[in-house]
Order: C-alpha cells, then structure tokens, then sequence
C-alpha cells in the first residue's frame, strides 16, 4: 500500500515504502527518509499512537529531517496501512502487547538499522511509548536515547465520563450547599480513572478469559471520526482536519474503539511499570513529555513513574492537549525545544564531531590520525 497525501498533506520527498513481515508471519507497512541536508545528527524512529497511521506524521518527518535526522516510520499491526488481525478491519484489537514489541524489534532490525547508520533514536507517542518502555532491557542494545509524548501510563481520573463526574459534582454541591462537590486540587486528585482500572481492566479481563475480547468496549463502535469540538487529541482545528481528509481519502487507514482485548492486553502491560521497583529497571535514556489538558492519558501517572526513574527526565507542556506533535505551534515549539535540548545528547554529539574529525583527516593525509594536535592542523 503506497502512502496516501493530499494537498495540505503531501508525501516528503525522498520517500522509500515497503513491508516487513514480522517473525509470526504479519506484514507492518514502512516508510523511511533520508536527512534533508546539512550536518547529519543520527536515525529517528516514530513509534506511533493508537489509531494512528505514518502520513498523519508527514509534518513530523519533515520537522526531523530539517534538524539532520534520517526518520523511520511505520504502522503497528491490526491498524494503518499494516495487515489486520480481525476480519473487521476497523477492531482496534491486540491480544497482547508482545506482539507490538515484535512489531517494533522487526522494523528496528531490517529497516532502522539495516538502513541508516547510528546514534539511534526513538520518538514515540502514547502507546507506542508504553510499547516502548515494556521493552527498553531489549531495546537499550538498538537505541541511544528515546523522546516519549504522553505515555500511557494509566488512564485520567474522570476523563471517561465527564459528563457524569460534573453532574454528580453538581448535585453534591446543591445538596451540601456548597460544601461538597468541588473540583479536588491537582496535587490532592487521584492520578488515574479508580473505576476504569478496577471495573473496567476486570471486565477486559474476564471477556479475554471466555473468549470475547474481540468485542469493543462498552459504548464502542467503528467509527473512525469525531468533530472537533469533542476530539480529545488536539485543540488545533488545522492540524485534525487534515488528519480526518486524509481517512477521508482513504478511510481504510483508520479504526474504532479498541476492543476488550487491547484493553487486556493493554492493562496487563501497563500496571507492572505502576510498581515501585519498575522504574530503576529503565535503563535507557528517555525524556518523557507529560500535556497538561491531557484527557486521555494520566500526567500524574506519567510524573510519579519519572520520579521513580533515574534515567528519565520529565517535562510538562502546560495547556496542551494529548497529542503533543499535533497540537498548535505555541505547544509544538516547546516540545521541539525539548526534543532538541536532549537529541542526540552530549556524548552522541561529541562522538558525531569525533567522527567528523577523523573523515576529514582521512580524507587530507590519506591516513588516520589519533593525535588531536594534528587534527586540529588540519
């Protein structure tokens, strides 16, 4: 399948597409760019969300390759352009995340890796970063550092439902004239959705066990577009409207709500980095990026879990919404500010310029050199 563009979303050049199919026999669609010129900085692989798919990130790719990255990109399983695993290809449905990881240890080998050279770097967003971090024991021999936007580190308190978290609120208020009902303070709110976690994962659960977790969750359905007002991912209406003329185009890139499948399988990887002793096994660098109006992603969570992590650094964007690379240029900049304050790091950037270095004494006196005074000569 070839990638899709329109006219405010066309295909960077220099596009190189194809498949790779995975040990157990799934094909994930690809595509990968070279840098647009000037000093090369390393390979940077998306990792992308739920529901999303590569040419949603064409504005990305192009934000990297400016800055000297060559980018790799692709589509997890079950959704995008990559081959499906339910005969209803709109079921966002995974019976376990091992099975993503499979995903994302194939494109790293044959593609990342076999393609461009180092330093090596991931860039993922929400699921792919809870991917990402069930596997970094793994992936700390193939990456350097990694960038994650919003994690999915536990599911917002009240987000769910706000609707009837505001009604209940309302009516504690007029019963207890005000004394009850209002809105806790942030640091005093509960860090997650108590009900989803304990209701909900227990449902998913059960369904999987006797042989239902193909089914949606409750209240979902295959479809694959919201309006705006309601979206949760971004308050750029620009930017989302040109995601949804894109599944316009080609509705067959998009899916509905996740089944009680993902949701198992999602919670089952999700809740062991919830433990204590979770975070100082996280060996590789990351920097993670919490949204401060996040609605579908817990920040809390995302802050408690650095906290816990010593090789982890954390930054709030306050104001923003889930989708961070999405979202409007006042929240990108300050994404991107952070991206590069921490890509390719300190110790990659002296290796590049050593690596530099050394080409250019190569290439002037036909032999290497290690004496940093006749480098420098030349």
């Amino acid at each position: 399948m070839s990638l899709i563009e329109i006219p405010d979303n066309p295909v960077p050049d220099g596009t190189k597409t194809g498949f790779v199919t995975t040990p157990d026999g799934i094909k994930i669609r690809y595509a990968h760019w070279p840098t647009a010129g000037g000093p090369r900085r390393g390979t940077v692989t998306l990792l992308q969300g739920r529901a999303e798919f590569i040419e949603k990130y064409f504005e990305v790719v192009q934000d990297l390759r400016r800055r000297g990255f060559d980018v790799v990109a692709f589509d997890w399983r079950g959704q995008g352009g990559s081959q499906r695993v339910t005969r209803n290809p709109r079921r966002g449905h995974i019976s376990n995340f091992k099975k993503f990881r499979l995903d994302l240890r194939t494109v790293l080998k044959e593609v990342s890796l076999a393609t461009y050279p180092g330093p090596h770097f991931a860039l993922a967003h929400s699921t792919g970063g809870l991917v990402l971090l069930s596997d970094t024991e793994r992936l700390r021999t193939m990456l350097d550092r990694a960038v994650i936007t919003a994690p999915l580190l536990g599911l917002p308190s009240g987000a769910w439902s706000p609707g009837l978290v505001a009604a209940r609120r309302w009516v504690l208020r007029k019963l207890t004239f005000g004394l009850l009902g209002k809105p806790p303070l942030r640091a005093k709110a509960p860090k997650t959705s108590a009900a989803v976690e304990k209701f909900g994962f227990g449902l998913a659960r059960i369904f999987s066990l006797i042989g239902l977790g193909r089914l949606y969750i409750l209240g979902g359905n295959g479809k694959i577009f919201v309006p705006f007002e309601t979206n949760r991912q971004t308050s750029d209406q620009t930017r989302f409207d040109r995601f949804n003329k894109v599944l316009e185009k080609a509705p067959e890139l998009g899916i509905g709500s996740p089944t009680f499948g993902w949701l198992n399988a999602m919670a089952r990887t999700m809740m062991p980095l919830r433990r204590r002793q979770a975070g100082p096994g996280i060996k590789l660098p990351c920097l993670m990026l919490g949204a401060g109006e996040d609605r579908i992603v817990s920040t809390p969570a995302i802050e408690d879990f650095v906290a816990r992590t010593r090789s982890a650094a954390y930054v709030e964007i306050a104001g923003a919404a889930h989708e961070l690379m999405m979202e409007r240029d006042v929240f990108r900049d300050q994404f991107w500010a952070a991206f590069d304050a921490f890509v390719p790091g300190l110790e990659a950037v002296q290796e590049l310029e050593d690596a530099d270095l050394s080409t250019i004494s190569v290439h002037n006196t036909g032999k290497e050199t290690s004496d940093p005074a006749e480098v420098r000569q030349v």
